[in-house]
């Protein structure tokens, strides 16, 4: 029986949807989800939930069907680092901090160097090491794809392994999220590269073969900055470590070749089981990928049931080892087999385009005219730190008695849908919906939330000794002052005419609205 083996380019397309696909189908059932539905149905199609959020305050949020989580936002974003050039910096320094005002299911560690990113330095750099060189954690894993994609025609795969390593050590720091990352880059490629049928069990083989490849330790010439901090910081010895984790994933590649031996009386929930699935460790970025090469050898003829088993494992960290089974069964078998309802992904089109351009030969003049195309279609593009977006729709959800929460739609000049949320306090009349003209950029979003007021006791005497204070001026008309002072839109002449006090007063308040970052001594 003759099989047709896609091409590159199709498997390019194939993973990349594939990935989105997965998250898409299990971040409803992971447990850090919040999902409001106690107990999630196994469904074949995508459905829409209610996830209770926190960001900026606690509100029940509508998730469409077929919308994504942080482990394809980060794909993308990676994905956009390559094509601007200088991924590294890009991603660091745009990418990363801009990802904090759209972030969807965001863990721990990935926060964390987000907002380290966003104060200027990289948190292996920072004095707050501890946590990040112990973050072994799968968010360096979910997002790789895009660095296998862009060396796809012209194949290394030792720079592919160092770019990996690269684009770990930004946000994770133990050997779990770096040999989860580097594994999967390794598997990844193989099957890229793979232009007859995989055999059954080969791809677990292949990646025993190769782990002197993707298992190598970070090289000291190349990482030897990064490598002499994590010695002065780390309460462990790295390399030691390294090898240990290293040793543990073989053993356990063994164990699935074992297990795949046992054909039709293999038991799926047994094998995720021993391979710490549904341990505490669940979230580490050894157990995905090797989750992953365990389901994708298992149903590399049936890549739909290979995503979905992942993806309803209740238990598991769902969104993430589903999204990572369905880059490699999409690098394995490209977009046919992808079912009709599930092309209503999220972003679809992107997505493809997204991956096209990652495999033009010149990226950034490809994107310069997919850019162009979007712009000769739509006027109403505003300006972000990674590219043009234009605003649209506008929605509010209640935030118990205290205000409502205003969920902005946004669309990127390639098609990626994102959603900011800024907080609205009851007391302070708004339009439900804003206009295209009125509605805050995302980088005006963020802005303005770095913004604090504040005042020591020597600040109040001084502003209680301002005859503003012994006329008749309320404590709400100060505080709506104060707002219209952070928000920064308007003057403090313009303020003084609004609310009809002095201009000096206005100004004097204004000295106490502060940039966050300035007060992190405080």
């Amino acid at each position: 029986m003759y099989t047709k083996i896609p091409t590159q380019m199709e498997k390019c397309k194939g993973a990349m949807l594939a990935t989105a696909i997965g998250d898409a189908l299990g971040w409803p059932n992971e447990p850090r989800s919040k999902n409001r539905a106690k107990k999630p149905k196994v469904m074949d199609n995508f459905v829409g939930w209610i996830r209770s959020s926190n960001n900026p305050r606690w509100h029940d949020e509508k998730i469409m069907p077929g919308e994504y989580s942080d482990d394809t936002q980060l794909t993308l974003a990676v994905a956009r680092s390559i094509i601007a050039g200088d991924w590294e910096t890009f991603f660091a320094e745009k990418e990363l901090p801009f990802w904090l005002n759209y972030e969807r299911g965001g863990g721990g560690a990935l926060l964390k160097a987000a907002k380290s990113c966003e104060k200027g330095i990289l948190l292996w750099q920072s004095r707050y090491t501890r946590d990040y060189y112990n973050a072994g954690g799968n968010g360096a894993v979910m997002r790789i794809l895009p660095h296998v994609i862009a060396s796809a025609k012209a194949p290394n795969t030792a720079k592919l392994v160092e770019n990996v390593m690269k684009d770990t050590l930004i946000t994770h720091g133990h050997p779990r999220a770096f040999l989860g990352a580097t594994c999967y880059a390794y598997a990844l490629e193989y099957l890229l590269k793979k232009d007859t049928v995989l055999e059954y069990g080969e791809l677990v083989a292949a990646v025993i073969d190769g782990q002197n490849v993707w298992g190598t330790v970070p090289d000291s010439d190349i990482f030897e900055k990064w490598l002499n901090i994590a010695r002065q910081n780390l309460e462990y010895d790295f390399l030691t470590e390294w090898k240990n984790v290293c040793a543990h994933m073989i053993k356990q590649l063994g164990f699935i070749g074992t297990s795949l031996k046992k054909g039709l009386i293999l038991d799926d929930t047994k094998v995720l089981t021993e391979l710490e699935c549904f341990d505490k460790s669940n979230g580490a970025g050894d157990v995905a990928i090797l989750a992953a090469i365990y389901l994708t050898s298992r149903y590399a003829n049936n890549p739909s049931l290979g995503i979905k088993i992942p993806a309803f494992s209740f238990g598991a960290d769902t969104d993430t080892i589903a999204s990572i089974t369905g880059g490699l069964l999409g690098m394995l078998s490209g977009t046919d087999w992808i079912p009709t309802e599930w092309r209503e992904v999220q972003d679809y089109n992107c997505l493809i385009q997204m991956t096209e351009l990652l495999m033009a030969d010149n990226k950034k003049e490809a994107t310069k005219k997919e850019v162009a195309e979007a712009k000769a279609q739509n006027s109403q593009w505003k300006a972000t730190p990674i590219g043009k977006m234009r605003f649209i729709e506008s929605s509010s959800v209640p935030n118990g008695k205290n205000g409502i929460v205003i969920i902005n739609k946004w669309q990127t000049t390639l098609g990626q849908t994102i959603y900011t949320k800024t907080f609205q306090p009851k007391n302070i009349s708004i339009q439900s919906h804003k206009s295209k003209e009125t509605v805050s950029t995302p980088q005006q979003v963020m802005n303005k939330e770095s913004k604090k007021f504040v005042l020591n006791l020597m600040d109040i005497s001084e502003l209680l000794g301002n005859p503003e204070f012994k006329t008749n001026i309320t404590i709400g008309k100060i505080l709506k002052i104060i707002e219209d002072l952070i928000d920064g839109k308007e003057t403090s002449k313009n303020l003084s005419k609004k609310y009809k006090v002095d201009q000096l007063f206005v100004e004097q308040i204004g000295k106490y609205v502060t940039d966050m970052k300035d007060c992190n001594g405080l």
